[in-house]
């Protein structure tokens, strides 16, 4: 299930309806009040583009009624009482006053504008430059997702494309098992209701976003770090764009389809199980995360030990999934792997460079196989993340891929969210 951020909200860590007031899914309270980091909406859609509050929750001045929350006939009357007769400003010579035209795409002005607007242009130059195929040609089905970069040349646009993702679906054997005669994926669901009553009040607080979770680990605060959190809530609007396309051509059962006695402790999603999107959600926030502290100053971001507490959070967010029977193992990983090839192809986009595409081939996956994060992931002693596509033939490398370098609404946010860190 993917899982989006309110506009605002404040509390600590609980402000949570019971499993059966799911409809609160993504309000949870938050780490000092987390609040409309970026603007994301309701659960399954992006409410966030035009009902942003912004950061902290700020709509409008004061956000109620005209300007903080002064009705609009006090403001009538006021302006009636100093105002005075109609004239434009001049100068001593007769000449009116005006103020200086803003220049034609000034990155200079986004911190000016409506957080909902800077919303918009960070989505505008990462969706549009994606596109989506279904190629049902082959022997396997697969589908893809792919980088466009596009220019202006003589005034004729052209465009490219670099892959970014493919995903082919796992056979349905590695789900159950037609003989019964080995673990299978539903096999492995069941082995974890036992853990149910340890994680229940975690799954329900994971219901929302990670970023409350993430914030136990690195000291975030809307008032302390409102550009990273920004930052962040644009990368999980990535996520969600990619993986609800690939979940829905994909159209991978879940575990309650399957049987009658999986039955999950929380509501079961309304969509395809594969890619999880909380596994792909929760891993492309800490790798993101982990490569803006990579340019921190404090020597503690940038050690192993940070990473490893990065993933561990990721990959349990992902689990809780299983044992809450909404999610195979193999759906997290998926979703841990396009997760990674996002967080990349995001920090790329931000900064200049080349991502790896990867294709997830489900149907080398095998069917005893669980997830665990130590099998998915490298973490090298110099604190690099990486695949590790040598030990899973269900993860295939296609390779670097280039992206043009240009400024853009996503390079001046990131440059915004480092600056915070150094």
């Amino acid at each position: 299930m993917s899982k989006l951020l309110p506009t605002s909200y404040s509390g600590g860590i609980g402000g949570i309806g019971g499993i059966g007031g799911i409809g609160g899914i993504g309000g949870i309270g938050g780490i000092g009040g987390i609040g409309g980091i970026g603007g994301i909406g309701g659960i399954g859609g992006i409410g966030g583009i035009g009902g942003i509050g912004g950061i902290g929750g700020i709509g409008g001045i004061g956000g109620i009624g005209g300007i903080g929350g002064i009705g609009p006939f006090s403001l009538i009357t006021n302006r009636d009482g100093i105002a005075g007769p109609w004239a434009q400003p001049t100068d001593g010579a007769g000449n009116t006053l005006r103020p200086t035209a803003n220049s034609i795409d000034d990155l200079a002005l986004i911190e000016f504008w409506d957080p909902a607007v800077r919303t918009s242009l960070v989505d505008f130059e990462l969706h549009t430059n994606l596109a989506f195929f279904v190629d049902t040609d082959g022997a396997t089905p697969a589908v893809s997702a792919w980088h466009v970069d596009s220019s202006l040349n003589g005034g004729t646009p052209t465009a490219s494309y670099n892959e970014l993702v493919q995903f082919t679906r796992p056979s349905d054997d590695i789900f159950q098992d037609p003989s019964e005669d080995e673990l299978d994926q539903l096999d492995i669901v069941a082995n974890y209701i036992d853990l149910r009553p340890d994680r229940a009040e975690e799954i329900v607080s994971q219901l929302g976003v990670p970023i409350p979770f993430l914030a136990t680990i690195d000291f975030l605060r809307p008032d302390r770090t409102p550009w990273t959190l920004e930052l962040l809530a644009a990368a999980l609007r990535l996520a969600h764009f990619v993986e609800m396309r690939i979940k829905h051509a994909l159209a991978v059962k879940r575990p309650i389809e399957y049987s009658p006695q999986i039955q999950p402790i929380i509501t079961t999603p309304g969509h395809g199980s594969l890619p999880s999107g909380h596994a792909t959600e929760a891993f492309v926030c800490a790798l993101v995360l982990k490569a803006l502290l990579d340019k921190s100053s404090n020597p503690v971001h940038t050690h192993a030990l940070h990473s490893n507490q990065l993933l561990k959070q990721a990959a349990r967010i992902a689990i809780n999934r299983t044992v809450a029977g909404v999610h195979f193992p193999v759906d997290s990983v998926a979703g841990a792997m396009l997760g990674s090839t996002l967080a990349s192809y995001f920090v790329i986009r931000c900064a200049g460079g080349a991502y790896d595409a990867m294709h997830f081939d489900g149907s080398n996956y095998a069917p005893d196989l669980d997830f665990l994060w130590t099998q998915v992931f490298n973490v090298t002693p110099n604190n690099d993340i990486s695949l590790d596509v040598a030990n899973n033939n269900h993860f295939v490398s296609l390779g670097p891929q280039a992206v043009q370098g240009k400024e853009s609404p996503l390079s001046w946010l990131w440059e915004k969210a480092v600056s915070e860190w150094e």
